[in-house]
């Protein structure tokens, strides 16, 4: 069973992603250096990466291999990419509802199921002494 104090670090350090994803998205296009797929793009690996290696270091205490758990790391975020989907595809094609209910709902459901799964897989091995 995942502690609490997991469970917090893992939502402060996806604060902390979104904030680079969203910076990043804003940054580059209000300067001109690109559109906006470009740029959420690259928000979004800056932010895969910022918040893998602190979920590595802080959430989990992993000291495990670094490339096998970027490697899960990064599965686990393209499941939650496409529960993402899923669940605005539900709430506008399939309730008629607006995008944004779906996010809202997306948003703790992706966070809780990427959670579970890091917890359970990207980094159950070799963990430190992390309360």
């Amino acid at each position: 069973m995942p502690s609490f104090s997991k469970l917090l670090r893992y939502g402060v350090v996806g604060v902390i992603g979104a904030v680079v994803h969203m910076s990043t998205l804003f940054l580059l296009v209000e300067l001109g250096l690109t559109g906006p797929v470009v740029a959420t793009t690259t928000g979004f690996v800056f932010a895969l990466l910022i918040s893998y290696g602190m979920n590595r270091i802080w959430t989990f205490g992993y000291v495990g291999s670094y490339w096998a758990s970027l490697i899960r790391y990064c599965i686990v975020s393209l499941i939650g990419l496409g529960l993402n989907i899923l669940i605005i595809k539900l709430f506008t094609d399939f309730l008629g509802l607006w995008y944004g209910w779906g996010a809202f709902v997306a948003v703790g459901a992706v966070a809780l199921n990427n959670f579970l799964l890091n917890n359970a897989w990207t980094f159950t091995h070799k963990t430190s002494d992390m309360p």
